[in-house]
């Protein structure tokens, strides 16, 4: 009898042990599967974060009334798009895209290709951020909703506003290089898939050239390298460091007298206190990779009655 009992309670330590290993493999297991998806995140209370598009961001970085102004003055500027503005649910919509004054053709259609992302882009406000110089795009968020299977990315724009005050140099230089344009030329990258310069310190990149042929548009100097150029300051009487300066030009054609002239103009700020310099990155797979991308969301705009388009390169 002794026996059969301690038969008994051996069995059930061992179903207990069974037990815990198995809630033990499953967790594992869980936690596994988690560690796989690091961007992916559960359902989120927000009713619009499943619809794609240009939109001030709904969580702790979303812009103030004031900065969300300055991006849609710098942009309508741009564009010319007269109807456009910021919705109730903070989305940009473009409106009658057949009412614009001025403006350039080739941001119309950038932004148009930007509304109708299957992909969400925040903006967001970086201020006085060490890592943010003047614009970026941050890592993508993935949303999935397990009840209604709706799933979305969200790429952050982020900003840091508080740079644009710390430029110096031409005054046509600083019109061709303001929030409009900063955010336009991140725009190229998330909406066309475009890259920056990869090699070459004196070349431009896929997406700054877009952005040339908007400045060029608006008769605004076009940026001459994608990469600053850094130099040191004198040193100052007093001072007990040398100062980096980071410097772009911008150059345009114009006619004087009979004869082509080439403009420059420069455009510069202290390094150390906008945050790390524009440096040499991919941010984009191979060209052969993204053009039927590109052209496929260029044919998708071209075939909305009231949809404008990237123009051919001439």
């Amino acid at each position: 009898m002794i026996d059969f009992v301690r038969s008994i309670a051996i069995i059930s330590q061992v179903r207990k042990r069974l037990s815990t290993n198995c809630v033990c493999a499953i967790a594992v297991s869980f936690a596994a599967t988690c560690a796989l998806l690091p961007q992916t995140r559960a359902a989120s209370s927000d009713p619009f974060r499943y619809r794609g598009g240009l939109r001030n961001s709904p969580g702790k970085h979303k812009l103030n009334a004031r900065q969300l102004d300055a991006v849609l003055t710098s942009l309508r500027d741009k564009t010319g798009l007269l109807e456009m503005r910021f919705d109730e649910d903070w989305f940009l919509t473009l409106g009658d895209q057949t009412k614009f004054s001025g403006g350039s053709a080739t941001a119309r259609a950038l932004l148009n290709a930007t509304a109708s992302l299957p992909h969400a882009v925040d903006l967001e406000s970086h201020m006085y951020s060490p890592e943010v110089a003047f614009a970026r795009l941050g890592k993508s968020v993935g949303y999935y909703n397990y009840t209604t299977g709706s799933k979305i990315d969200v790429a952050p724009l982020e900003i840091d506003f508080s740079d644009f005050s710390k430029l110096r140099g031409d005054r046509q230089a600083l019109a061709a290089f303001d929030l409009g344009f900063v955010i336009l030329h991140e725009l190229g990258h998330t909406a066309l898939g475009l890259r920056d310069a990869a090699d070459d310190l004196q070349a431009l990149g896929e997406c700054e050239e877009l952005i040339n042929r908007i400045r060029r548009e608006l008769n605004l100097p076009e940026r001459q390298t994608y990469v600053a150029q850094a130099h040191a300051a004198p040193v100052s009487y007093g001072s007990l460091r040398s100062t980096q300066i980071a410097e772009l030009v911008f150059a345009r054609s114009v006619e004087k007298q009979g004869r082509m002239r080439i403009e420059k103009f420069n455009l510069n700020w202290e390094a150390s206190q906008v945050g790390p310099s524009a440096t040499i990155a991919d941010r984009g797979s191979n060209t052969s990779d993204r053009r039927p991308q590109i052209e496929d969301r260029l044919k998708v705009a071209r075939d909305k009655p009231d949809a404008t388009f990237l123009p051919r390169h001439e």
